[in-house]
């Protein structure tokens, strides 16, 4: 198998979780809507990749315009889950990214482009929103972590976003490493964006459902 037909196959594991999510979306709580957004905004994006790639020969604008919609979504997601406290922080955030994203893709260089900076800042964000996360869970969590789904999912992001910002960063600053490590690199991202994949997927089945609320007679 050709290393784009896997990077296909891997990216396109996010279906499970999609689906998932399809099935379960009205059942679930709302704190996990922009999750389920966020993933299927990615489904949405491979496939107009995919369509791009065939078409026009490459993808790299649709791409640049989904990590910024990842990347608000991601904070949206975060705010929801610490109970729509600190607001102002979090519109900060959002403007920030914004302000990054603008720079890396409009000023230093063209949206036209692979462009690593606003990757490299966002992934370092979610890492940092993610550890916060784990820590409050770890004190605060009654319950048996690994069937929760908050957990999951910044565990997840720890893996992906993690690696994610290492492999952007080397991106970013040119080190001369060769092209056979840097492509061995991206095809590691692609195994881990899969693993990553079936972890949502493990996620969304965990979700809570709504309260049903009896009216007394």
């Amino acid at each position: 198998m050709s290393s784009f037909l896997l990077e296909i196959a891997l990216n396109y594991s996010i279906l499970i979780a999609a689906i998932i999510g399809i099935i379960r979306f009205k059942s679930i709580i709302r704190d996990y809507y922009p999750f389920i957004f966020i993933i299927w905004l990615g489904v949405f994006n491979e496939t107009l990749s995919l369509v791009l790639i065939f078409t026009l020969g490459r993808n790299t604008v649709n791409s640049n315009i989904f990590v910024l919609l990842e990347y608000l979504l991601i904070v949206y997601q975060f705010y929801k889950w610490n109970n729509k406290k600190g607001l102002k922080n979090y519109v900060i955030l959002a403007l920030l990214g914004l302000a990054v994203w603008s720079a890396d893709n409009l000023v230093l260089n063209s949206i036209t482009h692979n462009n690593s900076l606003f990757r490299a800042f966002y992934s370092f964000l979610v890492v940092f929103f993610s550890i916060d996360q784990v820590n409050k869970l770890v004190i605060y969590e009654r319950g048996p972590l690994f069937k929760n789904p908050m957990f999951i999912i910044c565990i997840t992001f720890l893996l992906y976003y993690g690696f994610k910002a290492f492999v952007e960063s080397y991106n970013m600053f040119h080190l001369g490493l060769s092209k056979t490590l840097l492509r061995d690199l991206w095809i590691i991202l692609y195994f881990v964006n899969g693993i990553a994949n079936l972890l949502y997927a493990i996620a969304v089945l965990w979700i809570p459902t709504k309260v049903k609320f009896i009216l007394p007679y």
